[in-house]
């Protein structure tokens, strides 16, 4: 019915209680794929350990050389034999019975080829403080029509979405061909072309954000702080999917939010110099959405600062 795929790397502090979780899915005919991308550290033993000492049946453990996360994803989907499939990383924690739910709508809604379920973050330091990741923003997203979500993919993606919240026919993976080996992003690029192809709410897909299928972890290791890199690896994947007629337009959006990014980081040197890399295209591009979200946040923090006068 149902394959957990957990690509797993350099996570020795989490990836026990991950595995331990996807293990107490209580769903018949669940199959579990780990996959080690050449961890450095004691990954790998403690996924020895933990099974030395469970011993679950339904556990295939898969070590790999390292080659990145959308490698990991592609041999799990390459393995799986379900008709079901979901992946989580393995620093975050997956909900069974928010997962089941999720697999029994899919069952339910034999169109449908994929189910966004709802999901919460937390901090390391913080566990049990949990805020919701998907709000009214998504819900707009996922109702637009088809044409008019084709550029809103580019120009007005809300972020996050995740593929740990998310469950998928095998079948609907493979019929957009997997992961694209050429760019190193693997959650966004997925939506992209699972959206384009399924494109109808309730019909080709569903959104379920009360059903929690997954904790997201928020930490040190996945908090984004390498402004140039995170950069290159949007524009990478805008390179190879975004349409010719928007991709000025989306890639200058991206630039004036890493460029905000590195200001408050206190980076500016990053900023100026991707903002130099860039086309002229791109830039003026760039300038509309910089002074947009400027004036954003300073509108924000006027409104802010009125209230507490008056308040």
């Amino acid at each position: 019915m149902l394959t957990i795929v957990i690509p797993a790397y350099n996570h020795e502090r989490y990836v026990v209680e991950g595995l331990a979780a996807a293990c107490a899915v209580d769903l018949p005919g669940t199959e579990i794929i780990i996959v080690d991308d050449g961890s450095t550290d004691s990954t790998k033993l403690k996924i020895e350990q933990f099974l030395n000492e469970k011993t679950p049946r339904n556990v295939n453990f898969v070590v790999k050389d390292n080659s990145g996360v959308v490698s990991s994803l592609t041999l799990g989907l390459e393995m799986a034999k379900t008709e079901f499939i979901y992946f989580v990383a393995s620093d975050d924690v997956l909900c069974p019975a928010g997962l089941a739910e999720c697999v029994q709508k899919l069952k339910d809604h034999p169109l449908a080829m994929f189910c966004i379920g709802g999901g919460v973050s937390f901090a390391t330091e913080d566990p049990e403080v949990h805020t919701p990741v998907y709000n009214k923003s998504h819900e707009n997203f996922f109702s637009m029509s088809a044409s008019s979500r084709a550029d809103a993919l580019y120009l007005d993606y809300p972020q996050p979405i995740l593929i740990q919240s998310t469950v998928f026919r095998s079948a609907g993976l493979r019929e957009v061909g997997g992961w694209d080996q050429r760019v190193i992003l693997d959650d966004y690029p997925m939506f992209i072309k699972m959206l384009t192809r399924f494109p109808l709410l309730n019909r080709d897909f569903l959104y379920e954000p009360e059903q929690i299928v997954v904790k997201y972890r928020q930490h040190g290791a996945n908090a984004f702080k390498n402004i140039p890199r995170q950069f290159f690896i949007i524009k990478q994947m805008l390179n190879f999917s975004a349409p010719a007629k928007i991709y000025s337009k989306a890639l200058g959006k991206v630039l004036a939010m890493h460029f905000l990014g590195a200001v408050r980081l206190g980076r500016i040197a990053d900023g100026v110099d991707l903002f130099r890399g860039s086309s002229i295209g791109v830039k003026l591009y760039f300038f509309y959405y910089f002074l947009t979200y400027s004036f954003s946040f300073f509108r924000r923090r006027l409104t802010k600062l009125v209230r507490r006068i008056f308040s």
